[in-house]
């Protein structure tokens, strides 16, 4: 039976993505699957972190193909459950993407379409690649924990953002102007703290605005905050903001969406595979938009470990 698993899909639809477009759709999705002749089964998400628990069965039951309909969340929590089960190697399974989220960062560095009947071909049409994966040691409530991300890590300013947009998501703001929504009452919120971050050996220590570490090059519903970021190159680009300021925050806000701001004098970027992140006062980080950890944070890559399938005409090029 195991075999046969193999070459069938196990797909992995979260109801919740893009503020419960994802329910709306989801008669949608099943007939354009049946339609492209998708051998598959289907697994439909309950609740956060269930997409983990769906993509490890799926594996233990023998599937090595997995579809994910649904956002960035979702595709984080499909590879966290790949890479934390134990039946096989990490790059034995393959993911293509439907795109059903709000803000859809990871597909805009790898070409695939927003559109349902779109990805379906791409995936069909099964061109692959190998990416890198980044994995966060971080501390919670004084436990050690670790998680997997595919797309973009943030810290500080970054992680407010993302928090304050699933508090949005859950109150059932929709599209794409929530995030321009977090953004705006989080500069009234957030204060610039005393950040000591290590890239490659390399220390920084001074107030800190913000700190992102991409593997893709899109978050935040298409800020281009990581524009050097090469998915498979083994190497992050880290983008550290310091004190800016609300101004210096307006002026740079359409640089934000087309990788310009880095320009400014108070962004570096930095090319690294393994980064510490820790501060005296409580800094928050996200991975693909997920919220983790208070205060400490060390991030290492991981060379092309995840199987993903991409679409070679827009890869990189996506705009």
């Amino acid at each position: 039976m195991g075999n046969l698993q193999q070459k069938k899909w196990f797909v992995i639809l979260n109801p919740h993505a893009g503020s419960d477009r994802g329910k709306k759709d989801k008669a949608v999705i099943i007939r354009m699957l049946n339609k492209s002749d998708f051998n598959y089964e289907l697994a439909v998400s309950e609740f956060p972190k269930h997409t983990i628990q769906l993509t490890a069965q799926a594996i233990e039951q023998g599937f090595r193909n997995l579809i994910v309909a649904g956002g960035d969340g979702t595709l984080n929590e499909a590879v966290n459950g790949i890479f934390t089960q134990s039946i096989c190697p990490p790059e034995e399974i393959t993911i293509g993407m439907i795109p059903v989220g709000t803000g859809n960062d990871w597909i805009k560095t790898f070409g695939i379409p927003n559109d349902y009947q779109a990805a379906m071909q791409i995936i069909k049409k099964g061109d692959r690649m190998r990416q890198d994966v980044g994995r966060i040691l971080y501390s919670e409530n004084d436990l050690i924990k670790i998680c997997y991300f595919a797309n973009m890590a943030g810290f500080g300013f970054d992680a407010m953002v993302a928090e304050k947009t699933n508090q949005l998501k859950n109150k059932g703001r929709k599209g794409i102007s929530l995030y321009l929504q977090a953004l705006g009452s989080s500069f009234w919120n957030y204060q610039t703290s005393k950040t000591r971050i290590v890239i490659d050996g390399q220390e920084i220590d001074e107030l800190i605005f913000s700190a992102s570490i991409g593997i893709g090059k899109y978050n935040g519903g298409g800020m281009m905050q990581a524009p050097g970021a090469i998915p498979n190159n083994g190497q992050f680009q880290v983008t550290i903001i310091r004190k800016i300021g609300i101004f210096g925050i307006l002026r740079n806000l359409a640089g934000l969406y087309s990788g310009e701001f880095i320009k400014d004098p108070r962004v570096s970027t930095h090319e690294a595979n393994h980064v510490l992140i820790s501060s005296a006062h409580n800094i928050a980080g996200e991975a693909d938009g997920e919220i983790l950890g208070d205060n400490k944070f060390e991030i290492e890559l991981i060379f092309q470990k995840l199987d993903v399938i991409y679409n070679p005409e827009k890869y990189l090029k996506f705009s």
